[in-house]
C-alpha cells in the first residue's frame, strides 16, 4: 500500500491524479520570500533555524512511524531518513548556485550531511551532461551514497492520451505562472497591465489551485484561468506557440520534452532559476528575460527573432 505525505498545493495536485491513495499531512518548510531580489539571501538566512526545526520534526515523525513503512521516497525532504528503512532522496540540485564559490561549498557540505544518511539518491535528469540542469545535477563532487539518474519527471507522463503532436494553434502566448508569493502576483500584474498590447489570442494561467470553482475570464484578447491541470493544461500548452513561465525545474521538466518555445522569466533572487534560464538560453533552447525589465513589446521582439533549438 502506498501512502503519500504532503501538504498545501502539492497535496491538492497529487490528490487530483491519485484520488484513491492514502494521504497524511506533513508540514511544509513554509519558506518565505521577499519582494526585493537582493534581500532574498538575508530573508532565507534568518529562516535557517525554522528550516532546521522542520527537518528535525519530520525526522522524529519518521522515527515514530517507521514500522508502518517498508520504504520511504523523499522529494527534497532532508529529514526523512531512517536506518531501519530503505530511504531514497530525490533531488536535481546537488549543487546550489551562490554568489561565491566558498558559499556553494558550505551549502553542498550541509546538503550532503543529510543526503548521505539516505540509502540512495535519485536525480530527475539525464546521465549525460548537461542534461536539463547542467552543473546543478552533475556536480564535480557527488554524494557518497549510490546516485541514479532517472530522467525527467512530468505530470503529463501519467495521462493515458498524452501526446507531443502539435494541434492547430489557438494562443500565441501561454503565460504559465507558478512559484511563491509575492513574485507570482508581481509578474501577473505586469502581464495584465500590458495586455492591451496583445493583438492575438493569449491565455494566462494564474497557478493558484484551490477548492473554489475555476474562473474563466476573457478581456479583449487575453483569457485568464485560476488554474489548469492534467489533460486540460497539456491541451492549452500544445495549442500555444510560446510558453512564458518561470524557470523552475519542475516546469522545465514538463515543457522541454514537449519541444515548446519557452520564454523564461526567473523568479528574482532565486539563483537556481537564473542559472537554469541562462544555461538553456546559452544553448538556444529558450529565451531568458529579466522580470525587472519585462514588458510585452520586448517579449514580442525577442520571441520573433529567436531561433529555438530543441533537444532530441
Amino acid at each position: 500500500m502506498v501512502t503519500i505525505a504532503a501538504d498545501g498545493a502539492q497535496k491538492k495536485l497529487l490528490q487530483y491524479y491519485f484520488p484513491n491513495i492514502t494521504y497524511i499531512t506533513i508540514p511544509k518548510y513554509n519558506i518565505r520570500y521577499s519582494k526585493k531580489a537582493w534581500l532574498l539571501p538575508v530573508v532565507l538566512f534568518f529562516q535557517l533555524p525554522k528550516i532546521a526545526t522542520a527537518i528535525y520534526k519530520e525526522h522524529r515523525w519518521l522515527q515514530l512511524h517507521a514500522t508502518a513503512f517498508d520504504q520511504v521516497i523523499s522529494d527534497n525532504r532532508y529529514g526523512l531518513y531512517n536506518s531501519q528503512l530503505k530511504t531514497t532522496f530525490i533531488s536535481h540540485q546537488l549543487l546550489v548556485k551562490a554568489p561565491f564559490k566558498w558559499v556553494e561549498t558550505i551549502i553542498q557540505k550541509t546538503q550532503y550531511y543529510f543526503i548521505n544518511k539516505f540509502s540512495e539518491c535519485w536525480v530527475p535528469d539525464t546521465l549525460d551532461y548537461p542534461g536539463f540542469a547542467a552543473d546543478l545535477s552533475h556536480p564535480d563532487v557527488m554524494p557518497k551514497i549510490p546516485v541514479k539518474y532517472i530522467g525527467a519527471l512530468s505530470q503529463f507522463s501519467v495521462l493515458q492520451n498524452a501526446t507531443t503532436t502539435a494541434p492547430p494553434k489557438k494562443y500565441t502566448y501561454c503565460f504559465l505562472l507558478s512559484g511563491p508569493e509575492p513574485q507570482r502576483t508581481i509578474l501577473q500584474n505586469l502581464i495584465e497591465s500590458g495586455s492591451a498590447r496583445l493583438h492575438e489570442p493569449c491565455i494566462l494561467i494564474e497557478g493558484r489551485p484551490s477548492d473554489l470553482p475555476n474562473h474563466y475570464q476573457i478581456k479583449e484578447t487575453l483569457t485568464k484561468l485560476r488554474y489548469a491541470r492534467g489533460q486540460d493544461l497539456l491541451d492549452i500548452i500544445m495549442q500555444s506557440e510560446y510558453i512564458v513561465c518561470r524557470s523552475g525545474y519542475s516546469t522545465l521538466m514538463e515543457l522541454l520534452p514537449l519541444h515548446k518555445k519557452m520564454i523564461l522569466i526567473p523568479t528574482p533572487g532565486q539563483t537556481e532559476q537564473v542559472y537554469l534560464a541562462r544555461s538553456l538560453a546559452s544553448r538556444q533552447m529558450a529565451v531568458m528575460m529579466d522580470q525587472a525589465t519585462f514588458d510585452l513589446n520586448t517579449l514580442n521582439d525577442k520571441a520573433d527573432k529567436h531561433c529555438f533549438i530543441f533537444a532530441t
